[in-house]
């Protein structure tokens, strides 16, 4: 790996802090099996961030070993094991369209009240209804596709779904537990910017009307998990707290699993199932998304899904531009975490445009 390169990197995300855009942010790199770089800007390397929706893949993967050892099936019912899913016309959703955003219930809510009970979450499913017919097109699920399948966790595990993560996911690659009520306490999230009123101005970034992103969570949702009793209560769509060297660590181990915890062909199983010619209804760019998480593609479209130009990445990105994936062929993985959510979304498309460039081009 390139040091002067690295230092580039850096260079550029110094310019966010200069700017005014993030005030806190860390970087860091894996390769090998191992993170091999790391640098924090306006606080420590310590201080975990909230990664948002950076969450999901972390989540899904702990579901990979039932889907290996049969105890379940992409092609069934959610219902087949979540009986209380199948209510309000949900009964044939499959697992497959829960995992890849296309099970019909993008809104639909979940009270804090019943967040913290298998019993509560159940009967808040029981009363969700269907937006679209399942399988019909994709839109992003927030928050509530994971609920789901963190009930499936537990369901099919007999265990709370954040101890199932920490143990399938997190834990072999060395990380203390990034969901639930150990999770440390996060730096602060603020919200700086404001939104354009010219849509021309987006449209100029984004490059047509179609690929202008909406915005499927507003700030004052996001700003929430500023509070700590949300923060323990291991929002499983974007609820994980983690450094950028823990974020790059995990998937480094994830890349390198032998099978100890998870099917040996992990990658190839997460990313087996990709929704080409889908659109995302949000944003109008396919949807590349997998049963775990999503792929970078060679469409044409990685910098509107926030991925480098290697075909094969894979991860998530979280709310506010928190960007973290591995990419198979060149072996790095990348995590970059910061402390703002921008009003202007031009800032972050730009910024991770920049960044994944820079991350891809470290090797020699």
């Amino acid at each position: 790996m390139s040091s002067a390169r690295f230092d580039e990197l850096c260079r550029r995300i110094e310019q966010e802090v200069d700017h005014g855009h993030t005030t806190a942010a860390q970087v860091a790199i894996g390769l090998g099996g191992e993170v091999v770089a790391q640098r924090s800007f306006g606080t420590d390397d310590g201080t975990p961030f909230l990664i948002y929706s950076a969450t999901k893949p972390l989540v899904a993967i702990a579901l990979l070993p039932h889907l290996a050892d049969g105890s379940l099936a992409l092609t069934a019912p959610v219902a087949r094991y979540l009986p209380e899913f199948g209510h309000h016309g949900k009964a044939d959703v499959t697992v497959l369209q829960l995992l890849t955003m296309q099970g019909g219930f993008p809104l639909a809510e979940i009270w804090p009240d019943r967040w913290g009970t298998s019993e509560g979450r159940r009967a808040q499913f029981a009363e969700w209804t269907l937006d679209w017919p399942a399988g019909s097109r994709t839109e992003y699920h927030p928050v509530s596709a994971h609920w789901v399948i963190a009930e499936l966790l537990e369901r099919l595990s007999g265990r709370p779904y954040a101890e199932v993560v920490h143990e399938r996911v997190v834990a072999p690659a060395g990380v203390r537990p990034l969901l639930g009520p150990q999770v440390r306490v996060p730096h602060h999230v603020r919200v700086a910017g404001t939104a354009p009123t010219d849509r021309a101005e987006l449209v100029d970034t984004f490059g047509r009307d179609d690929l202008v992103p909406d915005i499927t969570t507003s700030p004052e949702v996001l700003l929430l998990l500023n509070e700590r009793e949300i923060q323990t209560a291991g929002l499983p769509g974007g609820g994980a707290v983690a450094t950028a060297a823990e974020m790059a660590g995990v998937y480094q181990h994830l890349l390198h699993n032998h099978g100890d915890v998870l099917p040996h062909a992990w990658l190839t199983d997460a990313r087996g199932t990709i929704r080409n010619g889908s659109l995302n209804i949000s944003d109008g760019v396919p949807a590349n998304r997998t049963i775990a998480g999503v792929v970078a593609g060679d469409d044409g479209y990685h910098l509107h899904r926030w991925f480098p130009a290697s075909p094969r990445a894979f991860g998530h990105t979280g709310a506010g531009g928190q960007l973290c994936w591995v990419d198979p062929d060149s072996g790095l993985s990348f995590s970059f975490l910061h402390d703002t959510l921008q009003l202007d979304p031009r800032i972050e498309f730009h910024r991770a445009a920049d960044l994944n460039h820079l991350a891809l081009a470290l090797l020699r």
